[in-house]
């Protein structure tokens, strides 16, 4: 049987409802048209500070007003509805949003699943993005070694740079001279400490004059003889 006291309260629960109902009815076209970040919502309880934001959120989905809708979620602290934003963006190959998305709603299973999605696709920034953002070491070492294999040495250096793994660096290094890319052989011995290696592009510059190039590689070699030959006979500063 039920509570007497339950059914009491019926009534006051319902009107509650309704004008909750009313409320969000009419306050939904107003926030859109003055905007979300104008607005104030401190005057209403949170469950209903949270209903207006989800509210306003739908309709700006509606609207194809997705990056707003997005702010509104995220206020309203609705993972499931940023998980669903970005589900959609992943069903039509907008990969980054879709990983900024599942950012926000610290959905590391979809981050996973994209980032092994992008690798497939070829779409290396972005699976570097979603593998660094749930730390899968394992998978970002292949991904910086497929980028070597497609000659792609900056996502690689990334990738490499990340995984403080100074061997790789290198080898990306080498790859860089060997196809004249040499301002990205450069950044990757300095990151992997490989002094020698970098002053050899150095001299691979002289040997090419581009002397401001071979001064700002002695520089990061702390090549103090290339840096004062430099300076004296070429007027580098």
């Amino acid at each position: 049987m039920v509570d007497p006291n339950i059914l009491e309260k019926v009534p006051s629960l319902v009107a509650e409802y309704n004008k909750e109902d009313d409320t969000y009815t009419r306050m939904v076209p107003i926030i859109l048209k003055k905007g979300l970040d104008n607005m104030s919502l401190a005057m209403f309880p949170e469950h209903m500070q949270n209903g207006l934001l989800n509210a306003v959120g739908d309709e700006l989905v509606k609207k194809g007003r997705t990056d707003e809708a997005i702010q509104a979620f995220l206020k309203a602290r609705n993972r499931d509805k940023l998980i669903s934003i970005g589900d959609n963006f992943r069903n039509i190959n907008m990969f980054t949003q879709a990983i900024d998305c599942y950012q926000h709603a610290k959905a590391n299973d979809k981050l996973l699943q994209t980032g092994e999605l992008c690798l497939r696709e070829g779409q290396m920034t972005d699976a570097i993005r979603a593998f660094q953002l749930v730390e899968d070491k394992a998978k970002l070492l292949l991904v910086g070694d497929e980028c070597v294999k497609r000659e792609k040495f900056e996502s690689a250096v990334e990738v490499f740079k990340f995984l403080e793994n100074r061997e790789k660096l290198k080898m990306v290094g080498d790859m860089c001279i060997k196809h004249d890319q040499l301002i990205q052989g450069a950044k990757a011995f300095e990151l992997a400490g490989a002094m020698d290696k970098l002053n050899t592009v150095g001299d691979i510059f002289m040997q090419k004059e581009q002397l401001n190039n071979a001064y700002e590689v002695y520089k990061s070699a702390n090549n103090q003889v290339m840096i004062e030959f430099l300076r004296e006979n070429f007027k580098m500063m």
